[in-house]
């Protein structure tokens, strides 16, 4: 059985590498969530990443809504409705300011989530556990499709 303690300290440095700090568990330095965003034009955030598909400016707002659900469960409060697909049609392209503004709500919404992780005291509770792995995971993959997507950019 592990230690609530030891859980919430290494669950949060995990998620911490994924959205902002170098720890050396799966990311390479210079490739969490924030740098690679910062490196983003507008114009790059708004372009599809391929034929038929999305923008990163659409993940990046999709990862906010996970995270703004996921975190709501943690603390026991209830999401209402949710419409899982709207998301993904919502995003079209961003203005500079808009896409400032998405980086700003996806660094205000982790500082807000990181603080509900810092306190939960039972971690067997509204499925803490799950859904903080879920989070780090659900986040790492659009991370990864967001550094494909710049990868094949530089490519072209």
């Amino acid at each position: 059985m592990i230690e609530q303690e030891s859980f919430a300290t290494e669950i949060l440095e995990v998620l911490e590498e994924v959205f902002d700090v170098h720890h050396g568990y799966l990311l390479d330095k210079g490739t969490s969530l924030f740098a690679t965003l910062d490196d983003v034009s507008a114009a790059a955030a708004s372009a599809p990443i391929a034929l038929g598909t999305v923008s990163i400016a659409t993940h990046v707002e999709h990862v906010l809504f996970y995270m703004d659900v996921l975190g709501k469960e943690i603390a026991g409060e209830e999401s209402g409705e949710i419409d899982w697909n709207e998301i993904w049609e919502r995003i079209g392209e961003v203005s500079e300011q808009a896409w400032d503004d998405l980086r700003a709500r996806l660094r205000a919404k982790y500082a807000w989530l990181t603080g509900i992780l810092d306190n939960v005291e039972d971690w067997r509770q509204n499925d803490a556990v799950g859904a903080a792995l879920v989070i780090v995971v659900h986040t790492a993959c659009h991370l990864g499709v967001i550094h494909q997507a710049l990868a094949m950019k530089r490519a072209e």
